[in-house]
C-alpha cells in the first residue's frame, strides 16, 4: 500500500465539528448593498454604525441551537462596507470612530467572549486582497504609490490586532485567497500555525478549500485530498472540478461548502440583511437537504447568519428549526457497527422503521476507500441501496422508509484495508 496523507488532530477536529456558522453584520448596513462607485469614506464610515440591540450572546446562542461547533465573524469585509468591527489602529474606518458606545465597543472581542460562553471554537474572516470599492482603484495595487503603502500598512497592520490580540482562531476564512503583497504565510506562522484556513496561502500546512458554489451543495464525491494545496481559481474549472478533489492527493485539503441563511435573491446574495425579506429564509426542510448534500457528502457546511443593523440576529426560529431536524436524524439509533475489513454487517430489529444510513471511516488513517455500496437485506431478498466512491468523514444516505432485517456495507475497491469508525441505521 502506498503512503496516504492524513489529517493531523486538529484537522481532525475541524471534520468532528461538521457545521460552522459565518456571521455577517455589516454588510448591506442602512440599505447601502450597492457601493460602486460609493466613496470609501462614506460607504465605510464608522458613524453610520448605531445598533440598539447589539447582542453577540444572541448571535452565539442561535448558533448553539443549530448545532454549530465553531463560528466566523466578518472582521472587515472590503469589498462591502469595509468597516473594521473592533478597535483598530491600522484602520481609519473602525468602531473607535463609531458613536456606539462612544467609539470603545469591539465587536470582535465581544464575539469571542460569546464564543467562549457557549463553547463554539472561534473563527474571524478578514479580506486581505484589493477588491472591491475599499481597494478598487488600480493605484492600490501598484508598488511604490503611496496608496500601495497604505494598503500594505492597514493590511498588516489589522492581521497583527486580530491574530495576536484575541486568543487561539480556530479558523481564519480568506475570501477570494489569500493572495497580498502582505506575507501572509509569516503572519500565520508567527499568531496562529494551528489555524484552519479557509483559502489560506499554499505554505500553510491547514488549509480548507471552496467547495465551488454557495448553493450547499457538495459533488456527489468530495475527496478531502488534492493535489495542490491553495485555491485559485481562474475560471477555467466547473463548480464540479473546483468542489470534488481527487482521491490518494498530495494534501490533506478537504472542502468547506458555504452558503447564505437568506436565498440568493436576497440582500448581499443572502450574505446580508434587509427588511422585508424574512421570505426569503431558507426553510427548515430545505436546509436539511443542504445538510445531506454538504455533511453528508464529507464536507462541512458553513452557514451565513445575517444580522440586522439593530445588531440583532432576526431568523432565529429557522436555526431552531433547523437544528432540531439534524438531531431528529440521529436521535433513534436502530444499529450500529466498526472495525476494518472489506465488508461490515449490522442486524436489525424486526420492525424497526430504517431512514438514514451513516457511514464514517477513520480519516486519521487517510480515506482509504475507492468504491463502495450498501445492500439491504430484507424478506423478499437482497437489494442495493446506495453506491458512491468516497466516504470520508462522514457519508448520509437517506433511505425514506425501509424495512431490513440488516444492511451490508460493501467495500468494493481501497487503498489497503478499509477502517471503518461508524457504520449505523437510524429510524
Amino acid at each position: 500500500m502506498r503512503t496516504l496523507c492524513c489529517p493531523d488532530k486538529q484537522q481532525q477536529l475541524w471534520a468532528d465539528c461538521e457545521i460552522g456558522v459565518i456571521i455577517h453584520y455589516s454588510r448591506g448596513l442602512l440599505g447601502m448593498e450597492r457601493l460602486d462607485g460609493v466613496p470609501c469614506e462614506k460607504a465605510a464610515d464608522p458613524a453610520r454604525l448605531t445598533p440598539r440591540n447589539l447582542d453577540t450572546d444572541q448571535w452565539l446562542s442561535c448558533a448553539k441551537e443549530l448545532g454549530a461547533k465553531y463560528a466566523v465573524l466578518v472582521a472587515n469585509q472590503r469589498n462591502c462596507q469595509g468597516i473594521s468591527l473592533w478597535q483598530s489602529r491600522s484602520n481609519p474606518y473602525s468602531l473607535s470612530r463609531s458613536p456606539y458606545m462612544n467609539g470603545k465597543f469591539d465587536c470582535v472581542r465581544e464575539f469571542i467572549r460569546s464564543c467562549k460562553k457557549y463553547d463554539i471554537l472561534p473563527g474571524l474572516y478578514y479580506q486581505v486582497g484589493y477588491g472591491g470599492h475599499y481597494y478598487e482603484k488600480e493605484k492600490y495595487r501598484t508598488p511604490g504609490t503611496p496608496e500601495h503603502e497604505e494598503y500594505l500598512r492597514v493590511t498588516q497592520g489589522d492581521l497583527k490586532e486580530l491574530w495576536g490580540n484575541y486568543g487561539t482562531l480556530f479558523e481564519i476564512w480568506f475570501d477570494g485567497g489569500a493572495d497580498s503583497d502582505v506575507d501572509i504565510e509569516d503572519l500565520l506562522r508567527e499568531y496562529q500555525p494551528e489555524a484552519i484556513c479557509f483559502q489560506g496561502p499554499s505554505g500553510h500546512g491547514k488549509n480548507v478549500r471552496w467547495v465551488g458554489n454557495e448553493d450547499g451543495i457538495a459533488p456527489i464525491d468530495t475527496w478531502s485530498t488534492a493535489d495542490i494545496n491553495v485555491c485559485r481559481f481562474d475560471g477555467t474549472k466547473k463548480d464540479e472540478e473546483i468542489g470534488r478533489g481527487c482521491p490518494g492527493g498530495k494534501f490533506w485539503f478537504p472542502a468547506e461548502t458555504d452558503m447564505g441563511n437568506r436565498k440568493p435573491q436576497a440582500a448581499g446574495s443572502g450574505w446580508g440583511w434587509a427588511p422585508g425579506e424574512e421570505h426569503l429564509c431558507w426553510t427548515a426542510e430545505e436546509l436539511l437537504e443542504r445538510y445531506f448534500t454538504s455533511v453528508g457528502r464529507n464536507s462541512n457546511l458553513l452557514l451565513g447568519e445575517c444580522i440586522n443593523d439593530e445588531g440583532f440576529f432576526p431568523d432565529s426560529l429557522q436555526f431552531r428549526k433547523f437544528g432540531e431536524k439534524i438531531r431528529e436524524i440521529y436521535r433513534k439509533k436502530v444499529a450500529e457497527t466498526a472495525g476494518e475489513g472489506p465488508v461490515s454487517h449490522v442486524v436489525v430489529p424486526t420492525d424497526a422503521v430504517c431512514r438514514t444510513i451513516s457511514i464514517m471511516e477513520e480519516i486519521r488513517w487517510g480515506e482509504r476507500i475507492r468504491k463502495f455500496r450498501v445492500i439491504a437485506e430484507t424478506e423478499e431478498g437482497d437489494r442495493e441501496v446506495f453506491q458512491a466512491r468516497c466516504v470520508g468523514h462522514r457519508r448520509l444516505i437517506p433511505l425514506g422508509e425501509i424495512r431490513a432485517k440488516g444492511f451490508r456495507l460493501e467495500i468494493m475497491e481501497s487503498e489497503g484495508r478499509p477502517k471503518i469508525r461508524s457504520f449505523a441505521v437510524y429510524g
